[in-house]
């Protein structure tokens, strides 16, 4: 324990070392006398891991508090009584036998996944159309209301089994709001279903909740009270879904780590898997293992993907949504882009700084580098890219009409350029349609909000500039009055394409309100 908070689990070999580290006592004898059959090299290595949890005395970290920052973009703000609050309610609610539970939620998420399968049309509109503004303003103060018992729900689960919930508070996540509850001393359950449990407390809240709304909605009769369930619905499966990933510091992994009472898998195996690619590209030392199972290396490699990938996602679909929504949002997409880059420019500079301290040589460490870096901007400069413009269109009778937040987008229209009609939905786009594009002089107009956001309010209009006509294919069908429009500009390197899409299409509208 350092400052109340579970921080190592060692085994009785490594306590009588820890006891006999009194500071009078040289290295080298302690060496000798606990681990003699290891090498110097793993027994400093070993000195230095007490050293970094904080185990030595000396050491100058300060426990969290009520203000934390964690690197890079999380800022908590917590009160320190919680152990006191949990108590408190623990106290307040009825306890239910555990099978019983289990029981009624199984039962709960059997009907669920039945009204969801009957409802399979609706949820599929939910994903592909806008959404009502009332409906996202709900949708909005009932996550965060879930997030807020999805972290009740780890603390109340820690209490009940013994354990002690340290802090808990709000805090900006990644620039989200969200709730936090530490549940560290999670580690000191005895009994590893327990931790379990205690992991998947949270990810339970939102799957029985997705449930309710999904059998709710089935039964009752009003369309916008239904859209707003289904809403609901889909947004905590989501939620339930990105959590059980195991490869990022999530509620999954956290069941996962327990499950298989492995302390630090995440970091373990990262470890394990960089020292892989090391000796792999740069003819590293061979490193023992930090987690002596085979799948460390690929779970390892995952976990270093997976957080990206995720996060490439996420800005993919941003900038698809708001780059053409204004000069506020173009802004906001750029920024976000910026960050993301920085901070993973600052995440490759620390591996490369370790790969250099692991004793490699520095003439493959240049050779491979200058080599990789040649072969992605190569890479980059010959792989074809389909480049395309997204806009919103609109329906006037029988003109279908291109428009956009600005006056123009990042690159010319060019005459007959096939276009694509989609629905504009939230998390999902639906083909519509398809034509030709017939660019025309900019004119100022006013268009529904769902011809540029995927948010629909009746009578809410918002200012755009019209800039193509289409002509609408004979095999289309009947359109919706607004939707998303993707225009098909020919092909462009990966590079060209990036900087089109990342850069110069959002920062289009600022040069226009200029």
């Amino acid at each position: 324990m350092v400052h109340g908070v579970p921080s190592s689990r060692v085994s009785p070999s490594v306590v009588d070392l820890l006891t006999a580290m009194d500071g009078k006592a040289p290295l080298h004898d302690l060496h000798r006398r606990f681990a003699a059959s290891e090498s110097w090299e793993n027994f400093l290595e070993l000195v230095h891991r007490f050293r970094a949890s904080g185990l030595l005395e000396g050491d100058t970290r300060l426990p969290p508090g009520r203000l934390t920052y964690r690197p890079p973009f999380t800022l908590q703000i917590a009160t320190l009584r919680a152990p006191a609050m949990f108590a408190f309610l623990d106290r307040l609610i009825v306890r239910f036998r555990g099978r019983a539970v289990l029981i009624a939620g199984a039962v709960l998420l059997c009907l669920g996944f039945v009204a969801a399968a009957l409802q399979a049309r609706e949820l599929r509109n939910i994903l592909t159309t806008p959404v009502a503004l009332s409906s996202l303003v709900t949708l909005l103060a009932a996550l965060l209301l879930l997030t807020l018992l999805h972290e009740c729900a780890h603390g109340l689960s820690l209490t009940r089994f013994g354990g002690r919930p340290r802090r808990a508070g709000f805090m900006l996540f990644y620039l989200s709001p969200a709730f936090f509850v530490d549940v560290t001393d999670g580690w000191r359950l005895p009994d590893r279903r327990h931790r379990v449990a205690v992991a998947l407390a949270g990810p339970a809240v939102h799957a029985l909740v997705a449930a309710l709304a999904l059998i709710a909605a089935l039964v009752l009769p009003q369309p916008a009270v239904d859209q707003t369930l289904l809403l609901l619905a889909v947004a905590c499966i989501g939620i339930v879904l990105v959590n059980l990933i195991p490869f990022v510091r999530f509620d999954g992994y956290i069941a996962l780590m327990s499950a298989l009472d492995e302390p630090n898998l995440r970091d373990r195996s990262i470890r394990d898997g960089a020292n892989f690619l090391t000796r792999l590209l740069f003819g590293g030392p061979r490193a023992s293992r930090r987690l002596d199972t085979w799948w460390s290396v690929p779970f390892g490699l995952a976990s270093l993907v997976a957080p990206v990938t995720l996060m490439l996602l996420v800005l993919a679909r941003a900038v698809r949504t708001f780059s053409g929504g204004g000069p506020i949002l173009a802004v906001f997409v750029v920024a976000l882009e910026a960050i993301v880059v920085l901070v993973g420019v600052g995440i490759l500079a620390r591996a490369l700084h370790r790969v250099l301290r692991s004793g490699v040589s520095r003439l493959r460490f240049v050779s491979v580098g200058v080599a990789l870096v040649a072969g992605v901007v190569t890479a980059g400069i010959l792989i074809p890219v389909p480049l395309t413009a997204t806009l919103g269109f609109t329906a006037r009778g029988d003109q279908v009409l291109l428009v956009h937040a600005g006056e123009k987008v990042a690159v010319d229209l060019p005459d007959d350029a096939r276009v694509v009609l989609t629905s504009s939905g939230i998390l999902a786009n639906e083909q519509v349609g398809e034509g030709t594009a017939r660019p025309r002089p900019p004119e100022p107009t006013r268009v529904p909000l769902d011809a540029l956001f995927p948010i629909e309010a009746d009578g809410v209009s918002v200012s755009a500039v019209i800039i193509a006509g289409v002509d609408v294919s004979e095999g289309s069908g009947s359109l919706p009055s607004t939707g998303q429009a993707r225009v098909e500009l020919g092909t462009r390197n990966l590079w060209q394409t990036l900087w089109l899409t990342g850069v110069i299409s959002p920062l289009s509208a600022l040069h226009s309100e200029s």
